[in-house]
């Protein structure tokens, strides 16, 4: 089922960029770069993956730049877990008080703009409000930068891609939840133990160490109670200490 559905969306974002091509070849042409307003790009890797690297996303946007023969005219950035939200980033903010209307955007993936599929619809909708056009390097027609000086054809066509990449990412994030399912699942099936790994501390002296840090023992030694526990002092703080990491 997901299979024919992820094909129903190829097939409809094809149509679509079919559609809006025979719009844009008919209609007025290309008028301009956007060069009287400022560029600029934007960066986002998170905390969460080290191997992300926001020079390799700077210099995608710069090698598009070379090719459509125009220059950022600054690079904003966030280095932040990505389940932050776009309003609670530093560089994104930033940048977002310095756009003025007929501004540009950059990024290398529209994804870069929010946390998740919805954070993202609202940043793009808000700057969109405010005359500021988004060019995103992953999504047909966004990334055709002659095309994206048409304001009529970039405001129709985003709001379905934007929407199509909601769905796709929501699809993927289905996909992950199910894979990490089977697998607990076929864990369970296997005998294996879920969760919080044992500490190997006994519980019969997790309950007594506990009435000892209360006070429950009254003045006994570490040693003296120790040997109540049947233990060797040595092994009272091994259990001691694995009582800390837990």
């Amino acid at each position: 089922m997901k299979t024919m559905l992820s094909w129903n969306v190829n097939i409809i974002l094809i149509y679509i960029i079919m559609i809006m091509k025979n719009i844009h070849e008919s209609s007025y042409g290309f008028c301009g770069g956007f060069m009287e307003n400022k560029i600029f790009a934007y960066m986002r890797i998170s905390t969460n993956h080290k191997t992300q690297k926001v020079d390799r996303q700077q210099q995608t946007i710069i090698e598009y730049s070379v090719n459509n023969e125009f220059k950022v005219d600054k690079f904003f950035s966030d280095i932040i877990t990505g389940g932050t939200k776009a309003e609670n980033r530093p560089g994104f903010l930033y940048m977002k008080n310095q756009l003025r209307s007929g501004d540009t955007v950059i990024v290398s993936d529209i994804d870069r703009l929010g946390r998740n599929a919805d954070d993202v619809i609202v940043e793009i909708k808000d700057l969109q409000s405010k005359g500021i056009r988004v060019v995103a390097l992953d999504i047909p027609f966004l990334n055709d930068w002659q095309k994206m000086n048409d304001d009529s054809l970039s405001k129709m066509i985003i709001d379905i891609f934007v929407t199509l990449k909601a769905h796709i990412a929501q699809q993927e994030k289905e996909k992950i939840h199910d894979r990490v399912m089977q697998g607990l699942n076929t864990a369970k099936k296997k005998g294996k133990k879920l969760g919080r790994p044992q500490t190997g501390v006994p519980k019969e002296f997790i309950k007594e160490y506990k009435k000892f840090q209360t006070g429950e023992y009254g003045n006994v030694s570490v040693v003296q109670f120790a040997r109540l526990q049947g233990v060797a002092v040595s092994t009272f703080y091994k259990y001691v200490g694995l009582l800390k990491e837990i």
